[in-house]
């Protein structure tokens, strides 16, 4: 599915694997490779494919978003805070 570029800019905040992979820690090569990236939603599957991702999902609303990565049979939830 190919998304729009442009849009709204967000910084990644926080990355947090889904309740069902048991800890609440996503992997260090996670938080280097994502943590503090300022990208748009496009960036942001672009980004997720260079790692060897794939960004399955952005959910916008109330100032603020979620993305939802896949990465080696793992879930994470992507932490998106808008930029000014």
């Amino acid at each position: 599915m190919e998304r729009p570029s442009g849009g709204p800019r967000y910084r990644i905040s926080a990355i947090r694997p889904w309740a069902s992979e048991g800890t609440d820690e996503a992997p260090q090569e996670v938080q280097t490779f994502f943590a503090g990236k300022e990208v748009d939603v496009a960036d942001l599957e672009a980004l997720a494919v260079s790692f060897g991702g794939q960004l399955e999902n952005v959910v916008q609303g109330g100032g603020r978003a979620q993305g939802e990565l896949a990465w080696r049979g793992h879930r994470f939830n992507l932490d998106l805070d808008p930029l000014p």
